[in-house]
């Protein structure tokens, strides 16, 4: 059995080696190569579209910090102490930003594995350390790149900007993006980045080395700062929200959606400047809302409503599976806004009858001290939305069965949908657009 501290001690060190950009016809291809001696040699590439015009100077540095967040990716099988970049050079104050991104994107990987060490142990950067000055970007730059999943969230976005020139974004789409973007009528363009992992590190993962939960978020950060430049989008719209914000293992650090955090979204923009002077700005449209606001918003988007898929194990052929946490926190947490009948017409059944869900359910209300290991909202809304279910007369097996501790929950529906939260980083035009959507 391969064990954190055994790994650590056979393979001291990670080598991002270098990285190979080629020019095609109508895209650029990046390889990077990266390595563990005495274990394995990666390749990993990505393919992005490529529109207008680039600075090739500026596209080198963005491709550089792209093979710094997807280096994460093939350290964590066997987690050297040391990451050495011999391809590139970082300030000092760059390398700590990617101490924390490491260890804060990897708190779930961590928590799950048994591993107990500082930041300051995990990992530590060995590089040709030098003040880097931002290069500075001159074009101009309109419209909206949004980052599209095929949830309900990333719809709500696509609505909300509908007359703003929507390119869409993915990474890597698969049918349930298609089929949410193919409902999105309006959009000016769509923009998918292609990435492949190297199938070594698969079989590393079959043999027992190290795996579990990276930051994907931070990947898709980096990813659409490269595709913003490459098609000339000014804004880069995600759609996290403030319930991101809430750990999941109570009483610590580990959240599994970090890098959908306000914290790393203030992070990750503090980066690019160091980067790059460039009008191109990374926010979260939905960052002001609660999961609760964004699902009273999605029921009203009727079109998307048997196209959408919210499961990480169904998505990719475009189905739920309705055994896992998020079809059961999506179901429960659009209650108010929809009638039992639609629910089971998108869902195919009443989840909240389903015994096996039980234990995923008192993980979302907060029964048991820690949610799960998925992009749920907080266990405040989850209570809410089945304290309303409850109020207005309903019955499963689920709820009957946790009714008294259900009810115990003081705060309101109503409470939460006129919620706001201001740490954000919305434009103004963009947070009085929202503020008047979600008016009763």
């Amino acid at each position: 059995m391969f064990t954190f501290e055994n790994l650590r001690k056979e393979y001291n060190s990670f080598i991002y080696k270098d990285y190979v950009v080629e020019r095609k016809e109508s895209s650029y291809r990046v390889e990077y190569h990266f390595s563990i001696p005495g274990l394995k040699d990666f390749k990993s590439s990505w393919e992005f579209p490529a529109f207008a015009e680039a600075d090739e100077k500026i596209l080198d540095r963005l491709f550089f910090n792209l093979g710094m967040v997807e280096t994460i990716s093939y350290w964590k099988c066997a987690c050297p102490p040391n990451l050495v970049i011999e391809c590139g050079e970082l300030s000092k104050e760059q390398c700590t930003w990617w101490e924390k991104l490491y260890y804060n994107g990897l708190g779930e990987f961590m928590y799950r594995n048994g591993i107990e060490v500082s930041q300051e142990e995990l990992v530590h950067i060995q590089c040709k350390e030098a003040p880097i000055a931002p290069l500075k970007d001159d074009k101009e730059y309109s419209g909206c790149l949004v980052s599209v999943g095929g949830g309900k969230d990333s719809v709500v976005s696509l609505e909300l900007l509908k007359d703003e020139g929507i390119t869409t974004y993915a990474v890597n789409g698969n049918a349930t993006t298609h089929n949410v973007i193919d409902v999105c009528d309006y959009k000016k363009g769509t923009y998918e980045a292609r990435r492949v992992l190297d199938k070594e590190l698969l079989e590393l993962n079959k043999l027992g080395y190290l795996n579990g939960h990276i930051p994907f978020s931070a990947v898709v950060a980096f990813s659409s700062i490269i595709s913003a430049y490459l098609s000339g989008n000014r804004y880069i719209v995600l759609s996290n929200e403030t319930s991101a914000n809430e750990t999941t293992v109570k009483d610590s650090f580990v959240n599994h959606q970090y890098s959908k955090s306000y914290e790393f979204e203030q992070d990750f923009m503090w980066y690019v400047k160091t980067m790059v002077e460039t009008p191109i700005l990374y926010f979260s449209l939905l960052r002001p809302l609660m999961e609760i606001q964004i699902a009273m918003l999605f029921a009203r988007s009727k079109q998307y409503h048997k196209v959408f898929r919210s499961c990480n194990a169904g998505s990719k052929q475009g189905i739920w599976c309705c055994e896992c946490p998020k079809c059961l926190f999506v179901y429960i947490i659009l209650l108010p806004f929809l009638s039992e009948e639609e629910l089971v017409d998108i869902f195919g059944e009443n989840l909240l009858n389903k015994e096996s869900l039980d234990l995923y359910f008192r993980e979302l209300t907060g029964i048991e001290e820690n949610k799960p290991f998925e992009c749920v909202g907080t266990r405040k809304e989850v209570l809410v939305s089945l304290k309303d279910y409850i109020n207005k007369g309903g019955h499963s097996l689920l709820t009957d069965r946790y009714e008294a501790f259900i009810l115990r929950e003081q705060d309101s529906l109503d409470a939460l949908l006129q919620g706001w939260e201001s740490e954000n980083n919305l434009p103004t035009l963009y947070a009085d657009m929202l503020k008047k959507c979600i008016k009763p």
